[in-house]
């Protein structure tokens, strides 16, 4: 017989399920409709109780990570510099590089596997690594009651909650978690549909970012006029959690640079601006009209710049595209 002045058992362990990104669904229909992602997690914070766990799925789409640091850490670095160098790097006219002999840079090696056990209890990191391949999801057990902030390391800003309460304190529901999800991922949409109406003057946006972490991939503006001997800024976004590049050249050049950023070590002729000082000349000098910016981004953690200046020689038509995301692409029309 129970007492009457007994208390309730507690409920059952739950696994919570957070999506890197956005539902598949969700991450689809924003890529066909706007040429959109969202840097977040869904739901972005998640109330559990102790001893609950949490699923992480979808990384592998929009290529994130999870990364639940111990107590005092914050998030790894993606991109690092290595102890070996670019070497027999020459352009299209037989000339190396600049760049021929400075460091090459790779992805960070602590991100090459998972770490961390299959429980958390704040004091030692937990990291899912690079999602390569059809990742697992990555499972994590909440064992002791606190707030956590987690990250993605892959894309600078991208952070989620997690509120671990005691056992007995009640947290939302299944449909609940749901219910959040959409509305979130209905609250980005409309911020991706406003971003494709973005207006940029005085240079060149490579994407467009806003609320949310929400970010259109796309060249702004898409095409731009200009006269022969024009100096054009291209710029990542403010707030951008991506790295991009804006390379102009022949697509049978292009093509394979553009590939060899899914390798650890990605060439240096993608991550390194083609010209080391002043603006980057187009066509240029290097015999086959290659001129790239080298990385861009706002991240605090990587050595890559967030502006780039490109000099129109000659008029003509300059297409260009971004090495690490192909589907952006823009044309800069030089006239005399």
């Amino acid at each position: 017989m129970i007492a009457s002045g007994a208390l309730p058992a507690p409920a059952a362990a739950r696994t919570h399920q957070v999506w890197a990104g956005g539902t598949p669904s969700f991450q689809k229909a924003l890529h066909v409709r706007y040429q959109a992602e969202v840097n977040d997690f869904f739901p972005h914070q998640v109330a559990i109780r102790q001893g609950d766990t949490i699923e992480w799925q979808g990384m592998s789409i929009g290529f994130h990570s999870i990364d639940v640091p111990g107590k005092g850490d914050t998030d790894l670095p993606f991109i690092l510099p290595t102890d070996t160098t670019a070497a027999g790097l020459t352009d299209f006219a037989g000339n190396p590089f600049w760049f021929d002999g400075q460091p090459n840079l790779a992805f960070n090696p602590k991100l090459f596997a998972a770490s961390g056990a299959g429980t958390y209890d704040g004091s030692a990191r937990a990291d899912s690594g690079l999602p390569v391949g059809r990742p697992a999801p990555f499972e994590l057990t909440f064992t002791k009651p606190g707030t956590y902030v987690y990250y993605c390391d892959l894309h600078y800003g991208m952070r989620g909650v997690v509120v671990v309460a005691p056992k007995r304190v009640k947290t939302p529901s299944q449909a609940q978690e749901a219910a959040a999800i959409a509305a979130q991922q209905l609250r980005d949409t409309k911020v991706a549909k406003a971003l494709t109406r973005t207006l940029v003057s005085g240079g060149v946006s490579v994407g467009i970012s806003g609320k949310d972490s929400v970010e259109a991939l796309a060249m702004f503006p898409s095409t731009l006029h200009v006269h022969a001997g024009a100096t054009v800024t291209f710029s990542a976004p403010t707030t951008t959690g991506e790295i991009h590049t804006a390379t102009f050249g022949p697509s049978d050049y292009l093509k394979p640079l553009s590939t060899s950023i899914t390798n650890p070590t990605p060439a240096a002729t993608v991550v390194y601006p083609s010209s080391q000082h002043g603006a980057i000349e187009v066509p240029g000098t290097h015999g086959n009209g290659f001129a790239n910016s080298g990385g861009l981004e706002r991240g605090d953690d990587a050595p890559f710049r967030s502006q780039a200046k490109f000099t129109f020689t000659a008029p003509g038509t300059y297409r260009y595209v971004c090495l690490l995301h192909p589907f952006m692409r823009g044309t800069i029309i030089v006239s005399p």
